[in-house]
C-alpha cells in the first residue's frame, strides 16, 4: 500500500505552497472535512513525509539578493570536517554530497560578488582539503511548488 495517495499528494502541495492554510482551508481545497485533513496531516508528519514546517524567505529584503552554487572537489577523508565547518557560515544555505567529478554542492547566498569572493577565499585558505572549486552565479532563482 502507497504511503500518499492522491488526496495526501495534493495537500502536500497545498501546504508546501503555504503551510500556515487552516484545515478547514485544506479540506475545502480538496474535498474533506476538518476532521478528516487533520488525521491525514497527522499521518503525514508520523510517517515522516512532513519533516517540518518553514517560511519563504525574500533574502534581497536581507540583503542578500545574490545566489551562488559551489563544486567543490574535497579530499574524501576531509569531507566531513568540511561539511561541518560550512554548515556554521551564515552564507551557506544547503550542502548536498553529489556524485561527478565533484562530490559537494554547497548553495550559498551572499549581498554582492566582492562578497561572495570573501567567503570563497575564506573556506579555501582556512582548509586545504579543497582540491578544486567552481562557482555558479544564479541569475535568476524561480520558486516551483
Amino acid at each position: 500500500m502507497p504511503v500518499v495517495d492522491d488526496t495526501d499528494l495534493k495537500l502536500l502541495k497545498l501546504l508546501s505552497e503555504d503551510s500556515r492554510r487552516t484545515l478547514r482551508e485544506l479540506g475545502r481545497q480538496v474535498g474533506l472535512s476538518i476532521s478528516a485533513v487533520r488525521k491525514r496531516v497527522e499521518k503525514l508528519e508520523r510517517k515522516g513525509v512532513i519533516k517540518k514546517y518553514t517560511v519563504s524567505v525574500d533574502y534581497r529584503k536581507l540583503e542578500l539578493g545574490l545566489t551562488a552554487f559551489l563544486n567543490l572537489e574535497v579530499d574524501p577523508k576531509e569531507l566531513g570536517k568540511l561539511i561541518r565547518q560550512l554548515s556554521h557560515y551564515r552564507e551557506v544555505c544547503e550542502i548536498h554530497r553529489i556524485t561527478g567529478n565533484h562530490n559537494l554542492l554547497v548553495k550559498v547566498r551572499s549581498r554582492d560578488v566582492n562578497s561572495l569572493n570573501r567567503f570563497l577565499e575564506k573556506i579555501t585558505n582556512s582548509s586545504g582539503s579543497v582540491r578544486e572549486l567552481e562557482t555558479l552565479l544564479a541569475i535568476e532563482s524561480l520558486e516551483i511548488h
